[in-house]
């Protein structure tokens, strides 16, 4: 039987589920306002790079805590459970990594390339994620 508690384990799922709304959800949000910046303020750019990595790494740093906390408050888990959850931790550092390349480059085509890196590795983990919490 189900019951509805307020307690430490829903303000740790909130803070997991808080933190990847904004690590997803922005990289989505300022993928889709890039073309239409650069066409009417192209020199808004860094500035609004700069403005969301102030806020986006944060809350990266804090999905992973909140990751690494939901996995320690975890009962018994199957092998296959815990394959899946190796591949999104995976998944989690990839697109990590391809949000630093791309804040880090100067080359269009690798900026290109890593911040679609990073968004798809995201995805896929936050897929991954609902696999993973039943």
């Amino acid at each position: 039987m189900l019951d509805v508690s307020f307690d430490v384990d829903t303000v740790r799922v909130l803070l997991h589920i808080l933190a990847v709304c904004v690590w997803v959800g922005g990289q989505i949000v300022v993928g889709a306002l890039v073309p239409a910046v650069r066409r009417t303020h192209p020199e808004a750019l860094p500035s609004i790079a700069k403005a969301f990595g102030r806020i986006a790494w944060p809350f990266f740093g804090l999905a992973v805590f909140t990751g690494i906390w939901n996995m320690v408050s975890l009962p018994s888990t199957t092998a296959s459970w815990n394959a899946l959850l190796g591949i999104k931790m995976l998944l989690v550092a990839l697109s990590g990594f391809g949000a630093w390349l791309h804040q880090s480059t100067d080359k269009a085509s690798i900026r290109g390339a890593s911040a679609g890196l990073a968004l798809l590795a995201s995805l896929a983990a936050l897929v991954m994620g609902v696999m993973l919490s039943g």
